[in-house]
């Protein structure tokens, strides 16, 4: 029994230092907690002292293990496991989740994010459409996550919902970008101390050709136009590619026939950026028929009806996604063969996208003959599709 009283005495071990100058050292060195200690002191009294001071540790920390609840302590086993595969230690497990998680156990449900940044998009005159397809979005990701803390939502959760495999490509990047937008925004009013949507990779959109209308498409959508009140959308859109959702912004005042221009002001141009787009001979006969001074150019009671009735009318089975635009772009690439200029008129900033989405999409003949329509009237004061197409 001396003997084990002694070995326990001696624990931590103090060794004596012999330095080459002669002089010497006490040197106290052992393992507490999976941490190697080793420490030089100048006396033997002050590595004694600081001997004690480790078993008092030792001995008070095991005394403190033992005084934990039974229950407590099988917890402490269990989760020890479940972080075995990770190397991670309790305390690290404990402390991410006070930093993580408690830390925002304040801050608003994801319902309520949403609610207010809506509300703040609104307030600060972003345009309909915008605030709408953020209402859209987020409302969707909050029947799922809307009780929870921002914080809370696990990476795998995150990813989860964003791949909804019934979504085509392009539905899940506009999806991704919107939720990354309301990170961006809890994380600005501490609510939130992460994006996780910046950690999941975005699916690559499908490839594809932009869809366009035929020469004869055209004329006879020009044709039925004015019956669906839309001549100046259709006109506009296939000879001067203003984009769709501009044109629905559009206003008389900014057609100024006269100087054979259209003033895309920054308050409704897509980019909020103005450009001017020429009035092209094609164009101009045909706004002389329809234009007016001021007021809305595309001035329907029901744009969507009216357009289907349009396309009806005009025999148009389908169609295309921004297929106005897309024609103007084809056939004025394929007339003119200048990818710079056909971008400049179009607004985009890069002419390699103009090329590689709508080189050699139409033939040349073909742009000849939509570049060469123009209006024209048969006895009863109707617009007709011109001779050059029917004989194209």
């Amino acid at each position: 029994m001396t003997t084990t009283k002694t070995k326990q005495k001696l624990w931590p071990p103090i060794h004596r230092l012999t330095y080459t100058s002669g002089g010497t050292g006490w040197q106290v060195a052992c393992m507490l907690k999976g941490e190697r200690i080793r420490e030089t002191f100048p006396t033997k009294e002050e590595a004694e002292t600081r001997a004690a001071q480790i078993r008092q540790q030792r001995d008070n920390e095991g005394a403190a293990a033992f005084a934990l609840p039974a229950a407590a302590r099988v917890e402490a086993v269990n989760c020890g496991e479940m972080l075995k595969p990770y190397a991670a230690t309790i305390t690290e497990a404990v402390t991410y989740y006070v930093e993580h998680v408690l830390a925002y156990r304040n801050a608003p449900p994801v319902s309520e994010i949403v609610k207010r940044m809506v509300a703040e998009a609104e307030s600060a005159g972003r345009r309909e459409t915008t605030v709408k397809d953020l209402r859209l979005r987020l409302e969707r990701f909050s029947r799922t996550f809307g009780k929870r803390q921002l914080a809370g939502i696990s990476l795998a959760e995150l990813k989860q919902w964003l791949d909804d495999p019934t979504q085509t490509a392009r539905t899940r990047i506009n999806y991704a970008t919107k939720v990354s937008q309301l990170y961006g925004y809890a994380i600005r009013h501490q609510w939130a101390d992460v994006n996780l949507v910046e950690r999941i990779t975005r699916p690559t959109p499908e490839a594809g050709e932009p869809g366009i209308f035929t020469v004869e498409q055209a004329a006879r959508l020009l044709e039925h136009a004015d019956e669906a009140g839309l001549l100046p959308y259709v006109a506009i859109g296939l000879f001067a590619g203003i984009r769709s959702a501009e044109l629905l912004r559009l206003d008389w005042s900014a057609v100024k026939l006269s100087e054979r221009a259209v003033v895309v002001g920054a308050g409704i141009a897509k980019k909020r950026s103005r450009r001017v787009v020429e009035i092209s001979d094609t164009l101009a006969p045909w706004l002389a028929l329809c234009g007016k001074k001021r007021g809305p150019v595309v001035d329907v009671p029901d744009f969507r009806k009216a357009l289907n009735a349009l396309a009806k009318s005009a025999d148009v089975k389908e169609w295309p996604q921004n297929g106005l635009r897309h024609s103007f772009a084809s056939y004025h690439l394929a007339a003119y063969n200048d990818t710079v200029r056909t971008a400049f008129l179009m607004g985009h900033s890069n002419p390699r996208i103009v090329h590689d989405h709508y080189k050699a999409l139409v033939q040349k003949s073909d742009a000849e003959r939509f570049w060469a329509l123009r209006p024209a009237a048969d006895a009863a004061g109707k617009i007709v599709a011109m001779k050059a197409v029917a004989n194209g």
